[in-house]
């Protein structure tokens, strides 16, 4: 019970996020929500508000904060545009499973319908993607609704909240005791668990003759924070393992046992060894298609173990002969007690050959490359060897997003934050800003194309003046990378709208009173790297970078992980290629 006595709904709502412990917010005032930021201020003790320069920055920041903490991240936006400006944060949060508390203000209640001023209808438009969607029109309802929605967000598997409130509520004055109790019939974190005899069901499917197991490490490990059980259950079985984007760094990219990470732009050996194994364990993984290839050949032959917490993902893209439910840690932890012991020394023979053909991480790097641009592959290991694997580090979305998953090699979970499930550009800057307010003893960084970092460019504004300390590595090709490297490959070099010129960046950064550097050697890339670590506050570094370097491998659409392309030579058109050129154009970017 929480005891309100004579107290406005503007006061009711900074008390209820104050109580719901949140320490970081992000906002920009508008009409319908001017009364709570009349309030904000007095519980600055309490919560600290930082105001972004679009609402969709903020929303970035709030997801950016929630992954590199796990604690729920809150961003909030005015009615009409404030609101619409949120739901590509909202979507990106939901496809990746982040816990984001998404406050938005309306209209009066009276104008709900009458398309009032900047009336939009945010919960029809949030309900896809949130775990919940909230309509507050009455103040003694904002306590429980609040709390309701912070554990929401953070439970079972995790997810935005979206708030919406009517302007009248901040002015409604309410007294005496208000009832929080949580109202969620229906609810629960985790309805189903697997049961010891459904574990012990594994011991058979790895005592199979010729099993060839392979484990996929999604990022749910990291979200139940399971990186230790997962080490103990691989090593235990002698079974490699393979990561999925979002799963880097919660299984250590330097055992034996780790593969590295798998898809479209993944790692030449996790790619061969998921199309060669016999049985794969899921854990916190979505199946998805970035990570399948072509479905048919997947699932060919091929027995599935899903390790997950959310029903709905069992059989929902591969058939599943094992489904073991429940939370990664938990189920794992017995595992380990339960299941016997495994070895498989011809198969880990194999990934020890796929490793020494392909040169592992690093095969796609030629160190006497000769073109006068930088290499972005030997740039993210520049980075990496320099910070020792410490970093936290965000990406935008594009081809320096695939070589920060290939190159940096992550020694720490919570540190790799990308936008896994939207793959929406302008993500990086905007999430680092998040991280590095959420983790201050951690250094921050954002990998970005140019064409991504101009997309939330206005941010250079929010870090300036909160200093926060992020340090960003923009890719400049003056290009959309990806694009422009799938129009080569995939449409006959036919670069169609995929090419631009650039401002200078680093005397925009100093007209923010941020510094930079330009870096066209990589003596000047190391220099510049090490200037940025030694600045305090943001820091802003220009590498002049190859448009024409590709990433490999490169699995195209509809087509099979074994038969990922590892040069230009596999995808260019000429009498030997091996690709179904209608089936390649019928697939998606």
């Amino acid at each position: 019970m929480t005891n309100s006595p004579s107290k406005l709904g503007s006061d009711l709502f900074c008390e209820a996020l104050a109580d719901a412990g949140v320490e970081l917010m992000f906002g920009i005032p508008g009409g319908v929500v001017l009364p709570l930021y009349d309030k904000i201020n007095k519980y600055g003790h309490h919560i600290r508000h930082i105001l972004p320069r679009n609402e969709q920055g903020g929303g970035f920041a709030a997801d950016g904060y929630a992954r590199a903490t796990g604690k729920t991240g809150v961003a909030l936006g005015t009615s009409g545009p404030g609101a619409t400006n949120l739901m590509t944060a909202i979507t990106n949060s939901y496809m990746d499973s982040i816990p984001v508390v998404y406050i938005t203000g309306q209209v009066g209640e009276d104008f709900i319908g009458t398309d009032a001023f900047q009336e939009t209808d945010v919960i029809g438009m949030s309900m896809p993607v949130v775990k919940h969607s909230y309509l507050i029109t009455k103040a003694e309802d904002i306590p429980r609704i609040v709390r309701e929605a912070f554990y929401l967000a953070n439970s079972g598997r995790p997810g935005p909240v979206h708030i919406d409130i009517v302007k009248d509520v901040w002015f409604h004055e309410i007294s005496g005791k208000l009832d929080d109790t949580m109202d969620l019939p229906g609810y629960s974190p985790l309805p189903e668990v697997c049961s010891d005899s459904e574990i012990e069901k594994l011991n058979k499917l790895l005592e199979k003759p010729d099993c060839k197991p392979v484990i996929f490490a999604g990022h749910g490990i990291e979200i139940s924070k399971a990186q230790k059980e997962l080490q103990l259950f691989a090593e235990k079985h002698n079974i490699p393992v393979i990561s999925t984007l979002l799963g880097l760094g919660s299984f250590p990219q330097g055992h034996e046992l780790w593969a590295g990470m798998i898809g479209m732009h993944g790692d030449a050996v996790a790619n061969y060894m998921a199309q060669d194994a016999n049985l794969l364990i899921g854990i916190g993984c979505r199946w998805d298609d970035r990570i399948t290839g072509k479905l048919e050949s997947f699932i060919q032959d091929t027995t599935f173990v899903h390790i997950e917490i959310d029903a709905s993902e069992i059989n929902k893209i591969v058939p599943t002969e094992l489904p073991l439910l429940g939370d990664a840690k938990e189920v794992l932890g017995r595992a380990n007690k339960i299941l016997t012991e495994h070895k498989f020394p011809e198969w880990n023979s194999q990934m020890s050959e796929l490793k020494e053909k392909y040169g592992f991480l690093d095969f796609t790097i030629n160190p006497e490359n000769d073109t006068p641009k930088l290499s972005q592959a030997r740039l993210l290991k520049m980075l990496s060897d320099t910070t020792d694997g410490q970093a936290i580090v965000a990406s935008d979305v594009g081809r320096h997003q695939m070589w920060t998953g290939r190159f940096y090699r992550f020694a720490h979970a919570n540190s790799h934050l990308s936008s896994g499930g939207l793959g929406t550009m302008g993500y990086g800057m905007s999430a680092a800003m998040g991280a590095s307010l959420g983790s201050p003893d951690r250094e921050v960084w954002t990998i970005t194309g140019d064409g991504g970092f101009k997309m939330n460019i206005q941010e250079l504004g929010t870090l300036a003046e909160y200093k926060i300390p992020v340090k960003i590595a923009i890719m400049e090709d003056n290009a959309l990378g990806m694009v422009r490297q799938w129009q080569t490959l995939l449409f006959k070099g036919n670069h169609s709208h995929s090419e631009f010129s650039n401002p200078d960046f680093v005397m925009l950064a100093k007209s923010y009173g941020i510094p930079g550097a330009r870096a066209k050697t990589y003596e000047e890339a190391q220099a510049a790297i090490d200037e940025a670590r030694n600045t305090d506050g943001p820091f802003l570094i220009v590498f002049e970078v190859d448009p024409d370097e590709h990433v490999y491998p490169m699995v195209p659409p509809a087509t099979a992980l074994g038969d990922q392309a590892l040069c230009d030579a596999d995808l260019l058109k000429d009498d030997t290629n091996k690709y179904n050129e209608d089936d390649l154009l019928q697939g998606h970017t």
